[in-house]
């Protein structure tokens, strides 16, 4: 039977945001207002799963599955010191701008909001609702003739939300992130970087008569 999804790839990565969580908890969910991350280069992500068969009867009976955490491993300019000891819990001293890195860090948790491009030229929006950041390695080499340059690799580790948002039959269900596809036309995009859109506040486009 013929399905009318439309299937592309993704040809493009912008728009990236960060805003920190100021409260996550079983009463509310509440996050700062977002503000530019970097420029974007580049983006992959993956998710830590599992799955183990069980057998009955001397055969597979059913596959147990179960879904951690993710990772984005984000591609972007080398950051400003300052932005650094903001994402990783570092002291800065605000007289020189130095960062001062004791070896402790403060744990702090974000939001990151992002948009794919498709190779049609629409976007799919997505926020991730809850995780810390980690610098990768950090490199660089003597200049040369070559055009080679280095950048960062910030790596967000995203978990579910503590408070339990409101779903279809008023399901009660934490958050890891929620995607919309701006093409099917339903899901209002247009602020999408305004505020961490949630289940609880994402709203349906409305046509003007």
């Amino acid at each position: 039977m013929p399905n009318n999804y439309v299937y592309e790839e993704y040809q493009g990565f912008d728009s990236l945001y960060f805003a920190e969580i100021t409260l996550d908890d079983s009463t509310a969910y509440t996050a700062g207002s977002p503000e530019v991350l970097a420029p974007a280069g580049e983006i992959s992500v993956k998710t830590d799963r599992s799955s183990e068969p069980k057998y009955y009867d001397n055969q597979p009976y059913l596959i147990v599955t179960a879904e951690g955490f993710d990772e984005a491993t984000l591609t972007v300019p080398v950051l400003p010191i300052a932005l650094v000891a903001r994402l990783l819990g570092k002291v800065t001293d605000t007289t020189t701008g130095a960062l001062l890195d004791t070896g402790e860090t403060q744990t702090k948790y974000f939001a990151i909001g992002y948009r794919l491009r498709f190779t049609d030229g629409t976007y799919r929006y997505v926020w991730r609702h809850k995780g810390t950041f980690r610098l990768d390695e950090e490199a660089a080499k003597a200049k040369d003739a070559s055009t080679d340059t280095h950048n960062h690799k910030l790596i967000f580790t995203g978990i579910t939300t503590k408070y339990k948002f409101t779903l279809p039959n008023n399901l009660k269900r934490s958050s890891k992130q929620i995607v919309v596809d701006a093409r099917d036309g339903k899901a209002d995009v247009e602020a999408w970087f305004t505020q961490v859109v949630t289940p609880d506040n994402l709203t349906l486009i409305t046509v003007t008569p």
